[in-house]
């Protein structure tokens, strides 16, 4: 197998490069492997880099090691669904690394575990702008393999990512800055979900989770019945409240036993689908694996089993 180390040189304010890569040398210089090691160098270039290097292995098994945040290794594995034989892992060195949250009986920071560590078959989510009528030419799908989110959150992210440019602010820090500053908006968003099973709801929100993880926000457990594994979206939704009942629940959305408070029953819709199609009114704002983008009208179904992802030894 050969091993593909892709560095994000700007993620966690510069943590894979001044600390993941000095460890990654160290590793390898002590073991006999067959390696690549691949310093980024833009936005997308990873997921190029990746779909290349795939192309080229001719289904030998290869493991890419997404050495970054989130946003790296959801690229990388964009360039590498479908493609046989390669495995995804993550040397997590971001500012957020909610994926990893999901393992926490595994260390994935250290290398040599990982290095030795064996893939096991994850859930993907595939979603896809479809156009707003029947006669659109739906644009290829995209893959997440934590969560998107729609709204509140995802304008929270925006801004997170903004204030972790500053030397004193990271992880969810940064993201409880972003969601006082856009609370001080409100911002809400008029959503049309339409189920698998037929059943239709359209509702002013706050915010919307699509989750395949439970993590978003630098350790925030907004999906806490996701699991990776079970075939199932986990699909949460937030109605428009006021400022200080979200304050008052905003502990506990951190914690994940939002759901249990006797208030959410009014307030949220939790639902565990295969798939759903959301309509926004106008375009919507939309955090994929903590990355955001503009979109419209967007069908997201789970594809169980879709990828090998590689743990650590314990």
């Amino acid at each position: 197998m050969k091993h593909y180390f892709v560095i994000n040189p700007v993620a966690g304010k510069g943590e894979a490069k001044k600390i993941v890569l000095p460890e990654i040398l160290k590793v390898i210089k002590s073991i006999d492997i067959d390696y690549e090691i691949h310093r980024t160098t833009g936005p997308t270039e990873a997921e190029a880099y990746t779909k290349k290097r795939c192309e080229e292995s001719n289904g030998r098994p290869i493991r890419f090691y997404a050495c970054g945040g989130d946003g790296t290794l959801n690229e990388v594995l964009n360039g590498l669904y479908n493609y046989p034989g390669a495995e995804l892992t993550v040397i997590p060195s971001g500012s957020g690394n909610d994926f990893v949250r999901n393992f926490p009986d595994y260390d994935f920071r250290n290398i040599r575990k990982l290095i030795s560590g064996e893939a096991r078959s994850l859930d993907l989510i595939e979603y896809s702008d479809i156009g707003e009528t029947d006669t659109d030419t739906p644009n290829p799908p995209r893959y997440a393999i934590n969560m998107c989110n729609i709204g509140f959150d995802s304008e929270a992210v925006a801004i997170a990512g903004r204030l972790k440019t500053k030397s004193f602010i990271g992880g969810t820090a940064a993201y409880i800055g972003g969601v006082c500053l856009v609370l001080i908006q409100k911002k809400t968003v008029k959503l049309t979900f339409l189920f698998e099973d037929g059943s239709k709801y359209t509702e002013r929100t706050l915010l919307t989770a699509i989750a395949n993880g439970a993590y978003c926000g630098g350790g925030f457990k907004g999906a806490p019945m996701a699991d990776t594994n079970d075939g199932l979206l986990d699909v949460s939704i937030v109605n428009e409240l006021s400022r200080r009942l979200f304050l008052t629940l905003l502990r506990k959305y951190h914690r994940g036993s939002h759901l249990q408070d006797p208030r959410a029953k009014d307030l949220m819709q939790y639902k565990q689908v295969k798939s759903v199609t959301i309509t926004p009114k106008d375009k919507m704002t939309m955090a994929v694996d903590g990355e955001v983008g503009m979109y419209g009208k967007l069908s997201f179904k789970i594809i169980p089993n879709a990828v090998m992802f590689s743990f650590p030894c314990l």
